[in-house]
């Protein structure tokens, strides 16, 4: 038996899989990104989620996870594994690698996750040989769900929004401005707030101010994260994350717009081994 955990800022998902890498059952968990945990907490969540395993013979643990394309954060995270699965053979990887080997394995192409965060790459079907940096959530992660919510309340709290769409996200989330304010500022994970706001726009694509929107916010990904990865119009581009599943149709505009093809797209990792495609 195989163990691929699947981790980004928001859900861990470990997933357990056949000697022939089939989906066998999975569990979920809280986040870990190792950039900003510390190693009691990723334990804890890691200890919980070692159930799954439910006395199966782990030969292999795989975790592909946020900030873990940062040495140390791997290493981190690799010693709680390998106390957690002492005879398994351990690897800990990005998410972005991860998702290279899910969505385009044995072939070049680029891989972008967009979820909570955001980061992209160019893969030749092995390694990951190019990276635009991401810059987390205070300088970048431009097209994530955290990007596009930062988008959405910048213009919510200076009073830019057209009254009707203020109105409406009033009644939605019951948060007048002062309390997001308080929210922002005043409690932890604030790029798991700005990201929930993500789904106010998804419910609401139609409308065309929130579409611009969401266009400008796909745009600067594509300025940011992947034109410079040249020649970037000749590869296909594969989306990982619940972002780039949920509002892949805008993605995609953009990318036509950008002479870019779009390939597989995924929510998740999990998504993709439940239900494997091409």
């Amino acid at each position: 038996m195989e163990l691929f955990f699947d981790s980004g800022a928001t859900k861990c998902d470990a997933i357990l899989l056949d000697d022939n890498g089939h989906y066998v059952r999975h569990c979920t968990d809280e986040g870990i990104n190792a950039t900003y945990m510390r190693d009691n907490e990723m334990e804890a969540v890691l200890t919980r989620l070692h159930a799954l395993t439910g006395g199966e013979d782990i030969r292999k643990v795989t975790f592909s996870g946020a900030g873990c394309g940062n040495s140390t954060n791997a290493r981190r995270i690799g010693e709680i594994l390998t106390r957690l699965y002492p005879t398994a053979q351990t690897e800990v990887i990005s998410d972005l690698l991860g998702a290279c080997r899910l969505l385009c394995p044995d072939r070049s192409g680029i891989v972008a996750i967009l979820g909570t965060g955001a980061s992209a790459c160019l893969y030749d079907g092995t390694a990951i040989i190019r990276q635009a940096p991401s810059l987390g959530y205070l300088l970048g992660d431009e097209g994530s769900g955290t990007y596009i919510g930062k988008l959405f309340i910048q213009r919510y709290l200076r009073d830019d929004l057209p009254a009707p769409i203020e109105a409406d996200f009033q009644r939605t989330y019951g948060l007048d401005k002062a309390e997001v304010i308080r929210r922002l500022y005043r409690e932890p994970a604030p790029n798991r707030l700005l990201a929930s706001f993500a789904r106010y726009l998804g419910m609401n694509r139609d409308i065309p101010y929130l579409h611009s929107l969401l266009m400008e916010g796909f745009t600067d990904f594509f300025r940011t994260q992947i034109q410079p990865l040249l020649p970037y119009n000749i590869y296909i581009l594969h989306l990982m994350g619940s972002v780039a599943f949920h509002f892949h149709s805008v993605i995609g505009e953009v990318a036509q717009e950008k002479g870019c093809f779009l390939g597989n797209v995924a929510a998740s990792p999990l998504d993709f081994l439940r239900n494997p495609h091409e």
